[in-house]
């Protein structure tokens, strides 16, 4: 096999093997959801954000009601955006390593460079033998 030709395969074999340990660290859709929870105005208020950063539930106490809408507003936010930064940040610890999906995919283009290379110096070896036969019947 020439030397491009076993560079091919590494680089393919390669791919295809950070395409694997993709797809075998994606997450299980049966393991328990990750959630994110927020608690502002002395715990008067308490949101919790599920998967894909939708929010299940707005718990407020009536205590946090006495404070007038402007505040109660403020809080709610600062809640929700609470929320939204700790499931962003468990999801994260939870995670497994997985390949960088822009290494995999420069690695790709790799290959396929490669492959368009080796196409062209198979074709141009087969137009050359085609010309040769040529002008042996010529």
């Amino acid at each position: 096999m020439p030397a491009s030709a076993d560079e091919f395969r590494q680089s393919m074999d390669e791919a295809l093997r950070t395409l694997r340990e993709l797809r075998a660290h994606r997450p299980d859709p049966d393991a328990a959801e990750t959630r994110g929870e927020g608690t502002t105005a002395d715990g008067l208020i308490t949101v919790v954000a599920g998967p894909g950063g939708r929010i299940e539930s707005v718990t407020v106490a009536p205590q946090a009601l006495r404070e007038g809408s402007d505040h109660l507003g403020e809080q709610l936010t600062l809640a929700v955006n609470a929320a939204l930064d700790d499931l962003r940040e468990r999801t994260l610890a939870g995670a497994p390593d997985v390949p960088d999906p822009a290494v995999l995919l420069e690695r790709l283009q790799e290959v396929q460079q490669q492959s368009v290379r080796q196409m062209r110096s198979f074709l141009g070896a087969l137009t050359d033998a085609q010309a040769r036969i040529g002008r042996q019947r010529g």
